[in-house]
C-alpha cells in the first residue's frame, strides 16, 4: 500500500446568513432579555421562539439584533430566511427555503435528493446536534415554518409573524413574545439620537410633537429621523409642521396614517427624477432587485440609476443589501405601489413590467447557454429599448447569477403569465431548466412547468405546447407523479402526428423515460426505437448518440444483449465526430451493464472502470454512486470481497448524501453480506463519541489506520452528534499492529507542551506535529497519531477500541491501554461497554494490568504528543 502524506482536512462549512446589523436599532432591553430567557430554556423541546407584531414594530430588527448579541452562542452558523409571507407578490415555498438551507450548508447540488420529504430529512440530519440559531423572518402561517424545524434541541429557532402561529405553541412548545410599539422614553431616546443630541434638546417641543406622529413605530421613527438627518438646516419644528399637514391630508388616523404621513414626507423631498424611480422601483418582482433590474425598470442607465438608488438609501427608503443589490421594505413597498398607480400612466406601468420581464428572459436565456453545452434553440427576438440585459463570462459567474435570481425568476414568470405574456412565460422555464434540474429544485421545476403550460395552451401555438407537456411530464416523473407524467406524455405525443421530426423524437423519448422509472421496459423500448428512427434523419450527432445509448439500455435490462452492444458501438461512433464526456460514460456504462449481466467480468471491470473516471472527472456524483455499486457486484462475484467491500462503501456514503435512502439501505445489507461470507477476513474497530462532531475522530483513526499499513475496508456512514461506528480492517502485518498499539500509549503516556522535536520510541525516530513534508513513513504515522489526539479534544467523552490499543477519554482526561487478548475477550463478551466510554473506562481501571494490559495517561487533551513508551 502507497501512503501519500496526510494533509490536514479543511474544517467544517459554516453558514452565516444573519443580515447586517441594524444602525438604527434602540431600547427593546426588556425584549432582548426575554429572548434569553426563552432561548436558553431547560425543556428537553429545541427552542422556538415566535415574535409577534404589527407591521413595522421592529420584529425583524429586534430578532437579528439579538442574534448578533449571541453570535458566539451559535458556533455552527446562522441559516435565514425571509418567507415573505406578507409581502408583495407571493410566499416563499417551504421547499424553495429548504433548499437555500441545504446549499448554504455546503450540500453539493448532487447530493440533494429529488423528493421534498428526502430533502427535508437530509437538513435535519445535517444540522443534528449542531448549535445553529435558524430565523425565519415574516412567516405566513405554520405551514411555512414547519418543514424549516430542526429534529434536535441544539438549534434555536427565532420566527417573525404577524400572526400568533398557534400550531408551533400547541405542536412544539413554541414561546411568545408579542412586541408592542416604542414606548414614548425609548421613542424620543431613538430620534434624539437620529436627529442629534443637541439638535433635540433645543427643540423639545417638536422633537415631542414628531414622536407622537411616529406613534411608536421604528420604522416610522427611522424614516423620519434619517431624513431630518439628510436636511439640518431645515428647523425640527418645520418638520413637524408638514408632519402635520401630511396627516391631515389623510382620512382616518391610526398607526398606519402616521406611517405613511412619514412615507409622504419622506418622499415628497425627493427630487422629480428620483421620486420617480423610488414609484418604479414597487414594480420589481421578487424580494429583492439588482442594479440592472433597476436601472431596466427606471429606463435610465445605471450611473443615474445608482445615484438615484443612493438618494433613496439616505432617505431610509430603501435598503442596499450588497453593493449593487437592493430592497424595499413591505409597508414601504406598499406604499410606493399606491403612487405608481396614482401618479404614473398605465403605459409607463406596462412598458416598465416588460422591460423588467425582457431583463430577466434575456439574461436568463444566456446563463442558461453557459450552463448547457447543447445548441439553444430558444428564439427570442429582440428585447424592449430600454432593457439592460447582463453577459455572463462562463459557468461559473452563470451559476451564481442563477442562485441570486431564481426566486425573482419565478415570480417574474408569474408576473408575464398575469401580464398576458405568454411566450415569455414558456420561454422563462425553458431558460431556467437546466439550472433547476442540476439543483435539484423539482418543486419550482414543476411548478414552472405548470405555468408555462397555461400559458402555451392560451398562445394555441403547438411548438411551445409541445414543449411544456413533454417537460411538465418529465418533472412529474421525478417527483412521483407518474400516472399524470404519463398522460402529459401520451398527450404531448398525440399532437406530434403532424410535428417535426424533432418534435416526434423528443415525444418518445421522454415517454421512454417516464415509461422505465414506471418498471415497463418493454414500452420503454419500443419508444426510445421510435425516437431513434425520428433523430436520424436530423443530422444531429449528439442526439443520435443519446439515443442510441438510451435504446441500448432498455434494450440491455430486457436481456437483449446483442442489439444493446450494437447500438453502443454506434453511439461510440458518433462521439467520436461530436465528443460529449457525459455522453460517452453513459455508454460505457452500458457497455459494463451488458459485460456484467453476460457473465463477462474482466471485460465488465474495464468498461465499468472507464466510465466511473470520465464521471469522476465530470464531477457527476449522482452516477458515480451507481457505478460503483456495479463494480462491487463483480468484485464480490469473482471474490474479491476487499475490493466489493471499497465499492460499496463508497457508494453507500454517496447514496446517503444524496438522500438515496433505498439504496444506501441496500449497498448496506450488500456489505453486511458480505462480511459473514468472509468472516475472517477483517477485525471490527469501533468508535463511540458524544459531542458535536464526531467525525473528526472517526477521520483521523481512519487516517492513523491507514498509515500504519492497515486497510479500511468499510464501514458505517458517518452521521453527526452522539454516534457509535464501526470499521472493518484488515492488516498486512500483525506485528504492525502490536507496535502501532505501542506508540498510541507512549503518546498518551509522555504528552509535553510546548514546541516537540524528535524523541525515540523502539528505536525509531517520531515527530509528533503537522509538518509532513518529507515525512517518513514513521513520521506519518506520528503525525496521524497526533491528529487523532487532537480530535479527541473536542469531545467530552470518546472510546476507540481495536485489537492494538483501547483509548479513553473521560472528565477531560485521556487514557491509554494496549490490550491483552483476555481485555479482547471481556471486550468482545459485553459488547455494551463500547457504547459507553465512562462504563469502558471504568471496566478495564478494574482489572489488574496484567490483564487490562499496558496503562497511560495524561492529565489534559494532548493537542500535540510524544513520548518513550516506559520499560
Amino acid at each position: 500500500m502507497r501512503h501519500e502524506p496526510v494533509m490536514p482536512k479543511p474544517g467544517p462549512f459554516v453558514p452565516r446568513q444573519l443580515p447586517a446589523r441594524p444602525r438604527a436599532f434602540w431600547g427593546r432591553e426588556e425584549q432582548l432579555a426575554s429572548l434569553d430567557r426563552q432561548s436558553t430554556s431547560d425543556s428537553p423541546d429545541w427552542p422556538i421562539v415566535v415574535i409577534t407584531g404589527m407591521p413595522g414594530v421592529g420584529k425583524t430588527l429586534l430578532a437579528i439584533e439579538w442574534a448578533w448579541r449571541r453570535i458566539d452562542q451559535f458556533p455552527d452558523g446562522v441559516l435565514y430566511a425571509n418567507l415573505r409571507g406578507y409581502s408583495p407578490g407571493e410566499p416563499l415555498p417551504p421547499s424553495t427555503a429548504l433548499r437555500g438551507f441545504l446549499d448554504a450548508v455546503g450540500t453539493a447540488s448532487n447530493q440533494v435528493p429529488e423528493d421534498f420529504a428526502a430533502q427535508a430529512r437530509l437538513y435535519r440530519s445535517l444540522i443534528a446536534d449542531k448549535r445553529m440559531l435558524i430565523i425565519l423572518d415574516d412567516a405566513g402561517d405554520s405551514r411555512q415554518v414547519m418543514p424549516l424545524l430542526p429534529g434536535t434541541a441544539s438549534c434555536t429557532v427565532i420566527v417573525t409573524s404577524r400572526k400568533v402561529l398557534p400550531q408551533l405553541t400547541v405542536r412544539h412548545g413554541a414561546s411568545r413574545l408579542k412586541l408592542d410599539t416604542l414606548r414614548e422614553p425609548e421613542s424620543r431616546s431613538l430620534l434624539a439620537h437620529l436627529v442629534g443630541a443637541e439638535r433635540a434638546a433645543a427643540e423639545p417641543g417638536a422633537i415631542d410633537e414628531l414622536v407622537r406622529a411616529c406613534a411608536g413605530l421604528p420604522l416610522a421613527l427611522r424614516l423620519l429621523g434619517g431624513r431630518a438627518q439628510a436636511r439640518p438646516q431645515l428647523s425640527l419644528t418645520d418638520i413637524a409642521t408638514q408632519i402635520r399637514t401630511a396627516v391631515l391630508e389623510l382620512q382616518d388616523v391610526d398607526s398606519e396614517t402616521n406611517l405613511h404621513s412619514v412615507l409622504s414626507w419622506s418622499y415628497r423631498a425627493l427630487p422629480d427624477d428620483v421620486a420617480r424611480s423610488f414609484r418604479l422601483m414597487s414594480l420589481a418582482p421578487g424580494p429583492d432587485f439588482g442594479l440592472n433590474a433597476a436601472a431596466t425598470l427606471n429606463h435610465r442607465s445605471i450611473d443615474r440609476t445608482r445615484r438615484a438608488l443612493t438618494t433613496m438609501e439616505h432617505a431610509h427608503l430603501v435598503e442596499r443589501r450588497t453593493p449593487d443589490r437592493y430592497a424595499l421594505h413591505d409597508l414601504v413597498r406598499t406604499y410606493a405601489l399606491e403612487l405608481v398607480r396614482s401618479v404614473d400612466a398605465e403605459v409607463d406601468r406596462s412598458d416598465a413590467r416588460d422591460r423588467v420581464i425582457d431583463f430577466y428572459l434575456h439574461t436568463a436565456k444566456d446563463a442558461n447557454q453557459q450552463l448547457s453545452q447543447r445548441k439553444d434553440r430558444l428564439e427570442l427576438g429582440q428585447f424592449v429599448p430600454g432593457t439592460i440585459p447582463l453577459t455572463l463570462a462562463d459557468a461559473a459567474e452563470a451559476l451564481t447569477w442563477f442562485d441570486t435570481e431564481h426566486i425573482c425568476l419565478l415570480a417574474v414568470q408569474r408576473m408575464a403569465s398575469t401580464l398576458g405574456r405568454y411566450n415569455a412565460v414558456w420561454q422563462l422555464a425553458a431558460a431556467m431548466d437546466t439550472y433547476l434540474r442540476r439543483k435539484g429544485s423539482l418543486d419550482d421545476r414543476l411548478a414552472s412547468w405548470r405555468t408555462a403550460l397555461a400559458a402555451a395552451e392560451h398562445l394555441g401555438d403547438p411548438a411551445p405546447l409541445l414543449v411544456a407537456l413533454r417537460q411538465l411530464g418529465d418533472a412529474c416523473s421525478r417527483t412521483g407523479q407518474h400516472t399524470e407524467a404519463l398522460e402529459l406524455a401520451q398527450r404531448c405525443l398525440g399532437l406530434t402526428d403532424s410535428a417535426a421530426a424533432a418534435d416526434q423524437a423528443e415525444a418518445h423519448r421522454t415517454l421512454a423515460m417516464i415509461l422505465e422509472r414506471q418498471g415497463d421496459g418493454e414500452r420503454a423500448l419500443d419508444h426510445a426505437l421510435q425516437a431513434l428512427d425520428r433523430v436520424r434523419s436530423l443530422g444531429d450527432g449528439l442526439a443520435e448518440a443519446e439515443v442510441l445509448n438510451a435504446v441500448a439500455r432498455y434494450a440491455a435490462q430486457l436481456g437483449h444483449f446483442d442489439q444493446a452492444r450494437d447500438h453502443c458501438r454506434a453511439a461510440q461512433e458518433l462521439h467520436r465526430y461530436h465528443p460529449d464526456r457525459a455522453g460517452e460514460a453513459d455508454t460505457l456504462d452500458t457497455l459494463g451493464y451488458v459485460a456484467h449481466h453476460s457473465g463477462e467480468y474482466p471485460q465488465a471491470l474495464t468498461l465499468y472502470r472507464e466510465a466511473l473516471q470520465l464521471r469522476r472527472d465530470l464531477r457527476d456524483h449522482y452516477q458515480v454512486a451507481d457505478t460503483l455499486r456495479n463494480l462491487g457486484e463483480i468484485h464480490a462475484g469473482v471474490g474479491d470481497y476487499h475490493t466489493a467491500r471499497l465499492s460499496w462503501t463508497e457508494a453507500r456514503k454517496l447514496f446517503t448524501e444524496q438522500g438515496r435512502v433505498d439504496d444506501a439501505d441496500d449497498t448496506r445489507h450488500q456489505i453486511e453480506a458480505l462480511h459473514h461470507a468472509a468472516p475472517g477476513d477483517a477485525e471490527e474497530v469501533t468508535v463511540h463519541t458524544s459531542g458535536d462532531d464526531g467525525q473528526q475522530v472517526r477521520d483521523a483513526l481512519v487516517d492513523l489506520l491507514e498509515v500504519a499499513g492497515f486497510d479500511v475496508i468499510s464501514g458505517d456512514v458517518p452521521q453527526h452528534g452522539s454516534w457509535f461506528q464501526r470499521l472493518f480492517v484488515t492488516q498486512k502485518n500483525p506485528q504492525g499492529g502490536e507496535e502501532l498499539g505501542r506508540l498510541v500509549a507512549a503518546a498518551v503516556a509522555n504528552q509535553l507542551g510546548g514546541t516537540v522535536n524528535g524523541s525515540v520510541i523502539q528505536g525509531r525516530d517520531i515527530h509528533l506535529n503537522h509538518n509532513t513534508a518529507g515525512a517518513g513513513h514513521s513520521e506519518q504515522e506520528a503525525n496521524a497519531i497526533a491528529r487523532l489526539l487532537e480530535a479527541c479534544q473536542a469531545q467530552s467523552e470518546v472510546a476507540v477500541c481495536t485489537s492494538s490499543f483501547v483509548l479513553v477519554k473521560v472528565d477531560g482526561r485521556i487514557t491509554c491501554w494496549v490490550p491483552t487478548t483476555e481485555t479482547m475477550h471481556i471486550l468482545r463478551a459485553n459488547p455494551q461497554l463500547l457504547h459507553s466510554p465512562r462504563e469502558l473506562f471504568e471496566t478495564l481501571s478494574r482489572l489488574p494490568d496484567s490483564i487490562a494490559g499496558g496503562q497511560s495517561h495524561t492529565g489534559r487533551p494532548p493537542t500535540t504528543a510524544h513520548g518513550d513508551f516506559p520499560a
